[in-house]
């Protein structure tokens, strides 16, 4: 027998370049609601009267009159920024011993803005996915995951609604994972593009495609998961976005004189915190944000609920 044996020779250590650590996904929360700063915690924004706007009362004037007169009313919309926190405490004791690639005070700054990346990514969803929210909303009569169905018609539909009811074409549109899968993989979908890929190329459907399909710039797919389980519970996966699509008119940046889904209004934008705990020997890292999820449009989105 050699001597030294392997196991003599040889302390495992650490690797430095592998470490495993699981992120919700993708965050699409800010590009299907624009985020714009607000200056107060709270307050109101201007809603003119839509019918004033769309009546066509403009009126041949006859000489020495005044010639069509009229009105637009108003009212208000209100918001109220609520902050979001999630914190982490690094005892010295830890981040002065832990072996590379172990960063922990920096490691805490990520898992802390995770927390409230998160947060902000399921408060838009909410919204966006919520019942009784937009002025049109349906359930398809057969649902994606049949063959049969017909998920491009009923896109039509939703992108007709918000076009007939505001008279913007849509730009923009979510669709959950779940739901994505299905849409993807439709016959109908892919019999619309297979002549495109080539003779000898298979017929992939990319986002891109079924937006050009839907008519709208861009089709976002929301990938973003949670762990609904309790600190050392089983586990409960699911997707942010669940089982569903949704069709909008959303403006790229605040904007007057132009209706909007929805902003994400933000009083106080993320900020990460770092402060000592001398008694405790610890240094303690917090994310905070402070935002309101707020629908200022209801007739700039249509909601296709449960697609599977």
């Amino acid at each position: 027998m050699s001597k030294p044996t392997y196991q003599q020779s040889h302390i495992d250590v650490a690797l430095t370049n592998v470490s495993v650590a699981y992120t919700p996904g993708e965050y699409i929360a800010a590009k299907v609601f624009p985020a714009i700063p607000v200056q107060k915690i709270s307050g109101k924004y201007f809603i003119y009267t839509k019918a004033d706007w769309l009546r066509d009362e403009a009126a041949l004037r006859a000489p020495g009159t005044r010639g069509a007169v009229g009105g637009y009313g108003l009212t208000s919309g209100t918001y109220a920024c609520l902050e979001y926190a999630f914190g982490k405490k690094v005892p010295d004791e830890i981040s002065d011993n832990a072996d590379s690639p172990l960063a922990p005070l920096t490691d805490a700054t990520r898992f802390c803005t995770e927390k409230v990346l998160l947060r902000q990514e399921v408060d838009v969803a909410a919204d966006v996915f919520g019942n009784s929210v937009w002025s049109g909303s349906a359930t398809p009569s057969v649902v994606w995951s049949n063959d049969t169905s017909d998920p491009l018609g009923d896109i039509e539909t939703a992108v007709n609604s918000v076009a007939g009811t505001i008279f913007r074409e849509p730009n923009c549109s979510v669709v959950g994972r779940g739901a994505w899968r299905y849409l993807k993989n439709h016959p109908d979908i892919v019999d619309r593009i297979k002549y495109s890929a080539g003779p000898n190329s298979p017929a992939v459907v990319t986002v891109n495609a079924i937006a050009a399909l839907a008519g709208v710039d861009q089709l976002l797919v929301g990938t973003a998961g949670k762990d609904t389980g309790y600190e050392g519970g089983t586990s409960s996966l699911s997707y942010v976005w669940g089982n569903h699509m949704f069709v909008c008119y959303c403006t790229q940046r605040a904007s007057l004189l132009e209706p909007s889904a929805g902003y994400i209004l933000n009083y106080q934008s993320r900020i990460i915190e770092r402060f000592r705990e001398e008694i405790e020997h610890s240094t303690f890292i917090r994310a905070m944000q402070q935002w309101d999820s707020n629908v200022v449009a209801a007739d700039a989105g249509y909601l296709l609920k449960s697609v599977v």
